[in-house]
């Protein structure tokens, strides 16, 4: 059982809209199909299909409700409920895409997942509204636990996992991508940062370079505050 709840997050209502226009574009087969003289039983049948999936959907996205608690988060709905506690989140996958229709812009696609310690995992996607504002908060809440494991795990003398970007003590940072895979020893790191969805190290003298996209990257947030506590002097991680 979580503690406090802090703020509750529904189902995506703009998608829930559609989703009931979709509906009641299709009732019409319902009422055509019952108020036809002698109709056949195969549409009456596939009529009642055809509406119920939207109907199903509709009620399931108002189902949905993500709660944020002072010890962990919980998801609701009416085909799963879940809880997980911070302090048992092991990686933090966070993506945020720009979508666009021939240079039109369609907003941003979020996703996020998290996998505790037992392997279970929670995802949230676009069906969860509101995500622009419920996107910082995880990183927010996720931030303590997960910027405390890579400190004990980078002075332990381990390899930190960041999944497509490893930290190590001594070498320094690995860096993987498609096309390019790098290591960059400590001495010869000139910047880092996290921009246009990716994460990026320069070396020294480097003025483009290229970075896996976040969804590769679990815990960016806290790889950011442990290089900046390496490379940063009198930077500490929160």
């Amino acid at each position: 059982m979580l503690g406090a709840e802090l703020e509750t997050f529904g189902g995506n209502k703009v998608l829930m809209g559609l989703v009931a226009v979709l509906a009641l574009s299709t009732s019409w087969f319902v009422y055509a199909a019952f108020t036809t003289p002698s109709p056949d039983n195969g549409f009456k049948i596939f009529a009642l299909l055809l509406t119920a999936g939207p109907v199903l959907l509709f009620f399931w996205l108002k189902s949905i409700q993500v709660t944020l608690h002072t010890d962990g988060i919980s998801y609701h709905s009416m085909f799963r409920e879940m809880e997980m506690r911070w302090d048992a989140v092991e990686r933090f996958y966070y993506t945020a895409t720009k979508q666009s229709v021939h240079f039109i812009p369609m907003g941003t696609y979020y996703r996020f997942k998290f996998v505790d310690s037992e392997g279970r995992k929670l995802r949230l996607g676009n069906r969860v509204g509101r995500l622009a504002i419920l996107g910082p908060k995880l990183i927010e809440h996720t931030y303590p636990t997960l910027i405390k494991k890579a400190v004990s795990q980078y002075n332990s003398g381990q390899e930190v996992d960041f999944g497509s970007i490893r930290v190590h003590r001594t070498t320094g940072i690995k860096v993987k991508t498609f096309f390019v895979r790098k290591e960059i020893p400590w001495n010869n790191v000139s910047s880092f940062a996290i921009q246009h969805g990716h994460f990026y190290v320069w070396r020294k003298g480097e003025k483009r370079t290229t970075g896996p996209a976040l969804r590769y990257v679990p815990n960016a947030w806290a790889l950011l505050g442990l290089l900046k506590s390496i490379l940063q002097p009198g930077t500490a991680p929160n």
